[in-house]
């Protein structure tokens, strides 16, 4: 038995004397509940607190006390029971807001604990603790302005207040409010946090100030802490990857595939330094992975198409994203994809067809959303579809379609240069520019020829592929269309 043990010890017995000859003293039996907690004398402190409420039934504090010990011992039920008969004695009485919302919190019921805790705040502004808990409620339900505004509160209370440090700096960091967050991380990192969160969020904010050497350690030392965490090691390696210690990145990923095998993000990262460093066929097993736990996982069927047509093969290439529309019907960058790939293998009606679905779920979009459709991909949409008819013999339809592209985007041709430079041969745009009437229509048809490559050709069942256009230097026929240039691999 300590020191204060012992003291409290015998405070309790002169306590008990007091009040077995005084026993309508609530004050004297009230400290003696309290000093019964103190020892975790439970039974003895719920006596002597149901005593007073027998004496006083509007005794706020012995309500308030019996709550307190009854959800500490995990009974909410009569927690939340006493510490609302205290409200209802005095409904400024802050701590049992404060707990109320706490086991409104803990029950799932947020919007409840928001209202006591706000209620805690009111009747108590210097309370440090409602505030806290108050930040943490409003985040849980989307509003990190307000929840900044308590933090901050807290901060004024107690400048070295580590959960507030921690969570503004959390906050501002995913606001990308890099110089604001590292100013309260650095804060709590001086002040001796050991929170792994706060070396993780220190990472995010050096990597993104252009700091990486201070970025790996910070994230090195949240790893260290949370050996299993996958999600540090998945942002560990990446930083290691744009320092160009790719070999380190591949280790970090496959210790966190270690931890947890089906982690999709370490998975596709690996597939990336795999395909990088020259392991063609494990970086592609490991993005054929990434689609099998993960069959909505859109990266994953874009290195696939890519790497398929990278070797020439679009019907390959073409296979991956339609079998992504199985499982994702109707999604935009499968369906564009689809849609380029269909021209550039001579399918133009499959790329029409894709084209004006594009179009009629994004004219969709606008009605209900009021014009805040994606531009960048509208004009992609317009471009493709300003492709197809110039291809199928329309090319004033088709440069028009080129004017709502540029339209929707007046840098749609740069924003889609690799589509026009692998797609776009030079005869497609002489029939353009020959149609074209206006000055819009001439910009547009300057615009997307000035990304034209003399080397692009036709696909083999158009029937510009039979003339010379269709043939290399030596006269060969060069029909089909790869992403990548295969020295770019």
């Amino acid at each position: 038995m300590g020191v204060d043990d012992k003291a409290l010890d015998e405070i309790i017995a002169r306590l008990e004397k007091e009040v077995a000859s005084r026993p309508k003293d609530i004050g004297l039996r009230l400290q003696l509940a309290l000093s019964y907690m103190r020892r975790a004398r439970r039974e003895e402190a719920i006596r002597e607190l149901s005593t007073v409420i027998e004496q006083d039934k509007r005794n706020v504090e012995a309500h308030y006390y019996m709550g307190i010990l009854h959800a500490d011992s995990g009974d909410f039920d009569k927690g939340q029971e006493f510490f609302e008969k205290a409200v209802a004695i005095d409904r400024r009485h802050a701590p049992s807001h404060y707990f109320l919302g706490k086991i409104m919190a803990l029950r799932g019921n947020v919007e409840g604990a928001i209202r006591e805790t706000e209620k805690a705040v009111e009747a108590a502004p210097g309370n440090a603790m409602a505030h806290a808990q108050l930040g943490e409620l409003y985040i849980a339900v989307g509003r990190p302005a307000d929840a900044g505004v308590h933090w901050r509160r807290v901060l004024e209370l107690d400048p070295s207040n580590l959960q507030a440090l921690h969570n503004l700096g959390a906050l501002h960091t995913d606001a990308r409010e890099y110089d604001k967050a590292l100013d309260y991380l650095t804060r709590a990192e001086r002040l001796g946090s050991d929170n792994p969160g706060l070396f993780y969020n220190l990472g995010i904010c050096y990597y993104a100030s252009k700091q990486p050497e201070k970025a790996v350690a910070a994230l090195e030392k949240s790893a260290e802490m949370e050996p299993d965490n996958v999600v540090t090691l998945t942002t560990l390696g990446e930083v290691q990857a744009v320092m160009g210690e790719v070999d380190k990145a591949i280790e970090t990923w496959e210790k966190a595939l270690r931890v947890k095998p089906d982690s999709v993000f370490p998975m596709y990262n690996l597939g990336l330094a795999y395909y990088q460093t020259g392991k063609r066929d494990e970086g592609v097993k490991m993005w054929e992975k990434c689609v099998e736990v993960d069959p909505s996982y859109v990266p994953a069927y874009r290195n696939l198409a890519a790497a398929a047509a990278m070797d020439g093969d679009l019907e390959g290439a073409l296979r991956r994203w339609e079998s992504l529309t199985r499982i994702v019907p109707g999604s935009p960058e499968a369906l564009l994809a689809i849609g380029d790939l269909a021209f550039r293998t001579g399918d133009f009606a499959k790329a029409e067809g894709c084209a004006r679905e594009l179009l009629d779920r994004l004219e969709q979009a606008e009605q209900v959303e009021s014009g805040s459709a994606d531009r960048e991909l509208k004009a992609s949409v317009h471009l493709l579809y300003g492709s197809v008819l110039v291809a199928e013999g329309k090319p004033r339809d088709g440069v028009a379609q080129w004017v709502r592209a540029m339209e929707s985007d007046p840098n749609f041709a740069l924003a889609s240069s690799a589509f026009i430079s692998r797609a776009i041969w030079p005869g497609l745009v002489d029939l353009a520019k020959s149609a074209a009437k206006t000055e819009d229509q001439r910009k547009a048809a300057n615009l997307v020829g000035s990304l034209v490559k003399d080397t692009t050709r036709p696909p083999a069942e158009h029937p510009s592929a039979s003339s010379d256009e269709g043939k290399g230097e030596d006269g060969s026929k060069k029909g089909g269309f790869p992403w990548f240039s295969r020295g770019k691999k």
